[in-house]
């Protein structure tokens, strides 16, 4: 194994260890609520998914204010998990989002009723079914795509 590849295993092992240390009984979506909350500028409802990516935890949240999802990035700063960025995301009724910094995140919900898949450069994007109101596709990819590289699955 490279040495390269020993120091991310070492790296992802040390955030896992944080966020979940013994130290505190809280969960990690507790951890993720409580700075969502804490902050009057962020506009949240509630927490509807999360991803580990890379060095970051992917956190896709309702809006309080719009009838849309909000993308947020949150990152482990000296053992703490602390508010990194975030943006607001596509509508409920359909529309795309498609982030590329810090990392690239495309959220998609289509406009159109009877999909069943969602394609991004060719590979199936991961399905959330919170509710029958919010229904999304997710995809972590290298770089945005165009509107051609989206392939919508009926």
């Amino acid at each position: 194994m490279s040495s390269l590849k020993r120091t991310y295993i070492a790296y992802l092992f040390m955030v896992i260890l944080l966020l979940f240390g013994c130290s505190s009984d809280i969960s990690l979506e507790e951890k993720i609520v409580k700075i969502l909350e804490g902050s009057e500028n962020k506009d949240f409802e509630r927490v509807i998914d999360y991803d580990i990516k890379d060095d970051f935890i992917v956190v896709i949240y309702k809006s309080k204010e719009f009838d849309q999802l909000n993308i947020g990035f949150m990152k482990v700063n000296n053992g703490k998990l602390e508010w990194d960025s975030g943006m607001g995301g596509p509508e409920l009724s359909g529309g795309d989002q498609f982030i590329s910094d810090p990392i690239v995140v495309n959220v998609m919900i289509p406009k159109e009723p009877g999909i069943k898949d969602v394609k991004v450069f060719e590979k199936y994007a991961k399905q959330v079914k919170y509710s029958e109101e919010i229904n999304y596709w997710i995809a972590y990819t290298d770089k945005s795509p165009n509107s051609y590289e989206v392939e919508y699955i009926k």
